[in-house]
């Protein structure tokens, strides 16, 4: 009777094992391949704003900002358990989508000062450099500056100029969590979401 009884427990482990070492499949990507760099160009004034973004879909629905497909490239793949957030604050609005175990990616626009490029590029704590590495660039033909309002290397932001008077501010935040297709170059992710945010609301 010993016997058989821990023969029953071995074999019991033996399949605990054996389900350990398979483990849970791997959740399958909606993407067929990783998504492409986003398309930066060189540096432009940040006044006049040359073909201005048109602000109202963001203002009405910010989280409607990115497709499944293009939070699955920029936050996670597949994007099952990713959950969009409307942020609202005393000095900015917008939207932000994450998991637990994911990057915080949002995209952010100022209500109070500063509001314009300029503006941000005076800050006491940018000209003390608190905000380097800072390069100026542009997205979608629109002036935008890469900048570290957070240290280490799993933090970056973009600022991009859509108007004369505003701008939206793309941050990629998350030390410890894991990303999809930009683990080694966060920069790299936030550009990618500024340019499918932008490219959606120049569609309307």
């Amino acid at each position: 009777m010993r016997v058989r009884v821990l023969s029953t427990i071995a074999a019991a482990l033996l399949g605990a094992s054996l389900l350990t070492a398979c483990g849970p499949s791997e959740p399958k990507r909606i993407l067929a391949e990783p998504p492409t760099p986003a398309q930066t160009g060189p540096a432009l004034p940040f006044t006049p704003v040359q073909n201005p973004v048109d602000l109202a879909k963001f203002d009405s629905d910010p989280c409607s900002l990115l497709t499944r497909e293009q939070v699955a490239a920029v936050v996670e793949d597949p994007p099952d358990n990713v959950r969009p957030g409307k942020s609202v604050t005393a000095g900015s609005a917008g939207c932000a989508w994450n998991t637990w175990y994911s990057p915080l990616v949002s995209v952010l626009k100022q209500l109070k000062e500063p509001k314009t490029l300029e503006e941000f590029k005076n800050l006491p704590r940018r000209e003390s450099g608190a905000m380097d590495p800072w390069t100026e660039t542009s997205v979608s033909g629109l002036p935008a500056v890469v900048f570290h309002e957070a240290r280490g290397p799993e933090e970056c932001d973009v600022a991009v100029g859509v108007t004369d008077t505003d701008m939206l501010i793309f941050s990629y935040h998350g030390s410890g969590t894991h990303s999809t297709y930009w683990e080694s170059d966060r920069c790299g992710g936030v550009l990618k979401t500024a340019e499918y945010v932008l490219g959606n609301l120049r569609k309307g």
